[in-house]
């Protein structure tokens, strides 16, 4: 294994959460309400970071090879990120309404309490 490429997939990973979860914070520390163009490009920046994020830690756990791949935090990352997959469904959804800045808020932290998780398990490796 290469570690200057795995060094930089990992640089890459964490840029990508980034990308995904500073859109996400902003928009559940917002106060009021935001214009609907504003939230609605926070969220496909997230949407975006997220795909970096997918792409990046498949190309990492590639790398690894066997490593890692019957860990469990490993695999409960993985659930986690599908649902914070859907999560970010439900707030682009939520930003297309007029009206809806409680919800997107509420969205917004429970994404953010998943992303916290998420690289808890990644840098704990509690299991």
């Amino acid at each position: 294994m290469n570690l200057y490429l795995y060094s930089l997939i990992v640089a890459l990973h964490v840029v990508s959460l980034t990308f995904c979860a500073g859109p996400v914070l902003a928009l559940a520390l917002v106060p009021g309400e935001l214009s609907p163009l504003a939230a609605q490009r926070l969220s496909r920046v997230a949407g975006f970071g997220l795909l970096g994020v997918l792409l990046t830690g498949v190309a990492a756990v590639a790398m690894s090879g066997p490593a890692f791949i019957h860990t469990w935090w490993l695999r409960l990352s993985g659930v986690l990120f599908l649902v914070i997959g859907a999560l970010l469904g439900r707030l682009r959804k939520l930003t297309r309404e007029a009206g809806s800045a409680s919800g997107v808020r509420a969205v917004a932290w429970t994404i953010t309490l998943a992303l916290v998780l998420v690289v808890y398990l990644m840098e704990g490796k509690p299991f």
